[in-house]
């Protein structure tokens, strides 16, 4: 456990709550999408691995 992980992230409790917590939510919407991808392969074909893309860039800025 971090105990310093707030200070680490430079943000408070509700900064950082609601941080994660939408991304969180994005995550659950592209399980969705993606189980819908499993079932029907030709939609969503790229979908899921773009946010993925997206979200491990923003998180690789926060990082800086």
């Amino acid at each position: 456990m971090n105990l310093n992980h707030l200070e680490e992230a430079g943000e408070n409790y509700f900064q950082h709550f609601f941080r994660a917590f939408l991304l969180s939510f994005n995550l659950l919407i592209m399980s969705v999408i993606c189980l819908v991808h499993s079932l029907l392969p030709f939609v969503f074909t790229s979908y899921v691995s773009d946010k993925i893309k997206e979200i491990n860039s923003h998180i690789d800025q926060l990082k800086k």
